[in-house]
């Protein structure tokens, strides 16, 4: 849309300055038209004053050119200064439209900056939490739901772990996991590597298509199939423009259709409360 209305201002520039010419010669041609009928008129005055004989057709057209030439230079004084009207009415609209085209384009850089400050702020943000929901699955996995076995190497349904004060609860239960269908996932990895391919020589990218080179190339193990995890849900999280990122967008929608869940992994729930004779409140900091 923006692109649009700067195209239409500068088209209405062009077509103004184009006019503005052509009215400037008209108004050169109208001096010049005044000019040669004044010099006319000298001329005729002249050379009437100085006429030996008379009753000629030489003395009438001299008297003619005399005599017409008041009400000729009111019409050419007219046309210039109708002419001359137009000229300051264009000048007056091209200030205008110059005022219109830097105000727009002071408008757009500020939107341009605005949105490039929310782009890099929510994917550093979102990398920042990322990054620090895989550390805490991590310490998960090692600490708490390795108690989701039990001695005989059962799964439990969930373990509860509470802190020594009463005040804090954990509870580890099992879950689905996510997958991820072969074919269509299959199809999405190749969208992907031609995004890599377009960036195998050291070409430079815009801090966006780094962050988002950075982020694809985690998504896969050993560039042979996904890995689902933090950086997938960030990916699949991203509204990716098509005509920007064709391959990533079409990739994207890939993935999208092929995940799929089943029952088997955990998660946990955390709950808090003031002291033990209090009830406990779910505190839901993690999804």
């Amino acid at each position: 849309m923006e692109k649009i209305v700067l195209l239409n201002l500068e088209s209405s520039l062009k077509n103004a300055k184009k006019k503005l010419e052509k009215l400037k010669k008209e108004e050169a041609k109208a001096r010049k038209k005044w000019t040669d009928g004044y010099g006319k008129y000298r001329k005729a005055a002249k050379d009437l004053a100085t006429l030996t004989r008379h009753k000629t057709k030489k003395e009438k057209k001299l008297r003619k050119i005399i005599l017409g030439w008041d009400e000729e230079t009111v019409e050419l004084t007219k046309k210039r200064d109708k002419i001359r009207s137009t000229i300051r009415q264009e000048e007056e609209k091209i200030t205008q439209l110059r005022i219109q085209y830097a105000e727009f384009l002071k408008e757009m850089e500020a939107e341009i900056k605005a949105d490039d400050e929310i782009v890099n702020q929510v994917f550093s943000l979102s990398l920042t939490a990322a990054q620090a929901f895989e550390k805490r699955n991590i310490y998960l996995n090692d600490h708490c739901y390795t108690r989701l076995v039990d001695d005989k190497g059962n799964i439990r349904s969930q373990v509860t772990i509470d802190s020594s004060d009463g005040k804090k609860r954990v509870v580890a239960m099992t879950n689905t996991i996510t997958i991820v269908v072969a074919d269509l996932a299959a199809d999405a990895k190749k969208l992907i590597e031609e995004f890599f391919n377009e960036f195998q020589s050291n070409v430079e990218m815009d801090p966006l298509t780094q962050k988002l080179y950075e982020l694809t190339r985690k998504l896969l193990i050993e560039k042979t199939k996904f890995k689902i995890g933090p950086d997938m849900y960030v990916f699949l999280s991203i509204n990716l423009d098509p005509e920007i990122f064709p391959e990533l967008a079409e990739a994207q929608r890939l993935l999208k259709l092929s995940v799929r869940s089943e029952k088997t992994s955990s998660y946990i729930r955390l709950y808090e409360r003031e002291d033990r004779n209090h009830p406990w409140k779910r505190i839901s900091l993690f999804s």
